[in-house]
């Protein structure tokens, strides 16, 4: 029996401050605490504008500037959003309106996993221009602004030449020359004559204990 296919996730929450809607108000909760009530100096999250005010007055002894990654005339901290509570009713009638000409269009947006990518032809110009940038990464010059190949790699993707082996020089390199051994080296050892006349080398062991 085949599975049936899971349908991508409805979005109905909205944050007011980026104009994003997500699957539910708990994620959104998190949207909001990691890219709008984040202390812009330590690693501290907030729950609210309030609290992230509260939060730079009195920890870091900062005025509060203005909330992050909004859009223009949303980053005021007068007003106080928590999820999509307390976000103002003129705004908020907006997106339901948006929101339901769009389900009755059957346009809803959904959220999807992956980035639909798009297949699509290119013209004979875009051709010429693509293989232009292509010839000119080949022959080692530095490619024109706006003629980089589609899929080309960028200047630090080229692999680092690879380190010789333990014990191996590297290629060119001059070696010393080979050293001569100290003279005397591997000879015999001296003769010795003691005062009685006999070598030295040829006493008994017994006479030295």
């Amino acid at each position: 029996m085949a599975r049936k296919k899971r349908k991508a996730p409805q979005l109905e929450a909205w944050c007011w401050y980026c104009d994003r809607d997500f699957e539910d108000e708990k994620v959104l909760l998190q949207h909001q605490k990691s890219k709008h009530y984040r202390c812009p100096q330590c690693p501290r999250r907030l729950n609210t504008a309030g609290g992230l005010s509260v939060h730079l007055t009195q920890v870091h002894k900062a005025e509060p500037d203005k909330i992050e990654n909004t859009l223009p005339g949303r980053d005021s901290f007068q007003i106080e959003i928590y999820g999509m509570a307390g976000i103002p009713e003129k705004d908020l009638a907006e997106w339901k309106e948006r929101r339901a000409a769009q389900k009755a269009d059957g346009n809803a947006p959904t959220q999807n996993k992956r980035p639909r990518i798009e297949k699509l032809v290119l013209s004979k110009e875009q051709l010429r221009v693509q293989l232009e940038a292509h010839k000119a990464l080949m022959s080692g010059k530095a490619p024109i602004p706006g003629l980089v190949p589609y899929g080309a790699a960028g200047p630090f993707s080229v692999p680092p030449p690879a380190l010789p082996r333990f014990g191996v020089p590297p290629p060119n390199f001059a070696r010393p020359p080979p050293t001569q051994p100290p003279s005397g080296y591997g000879a015999a050892p001296p003769h010795y004559a003691r005062d009685d006349g006999r070598e030295a080398h040829k006493v008994r062991a017994s006479e030295f204990f």
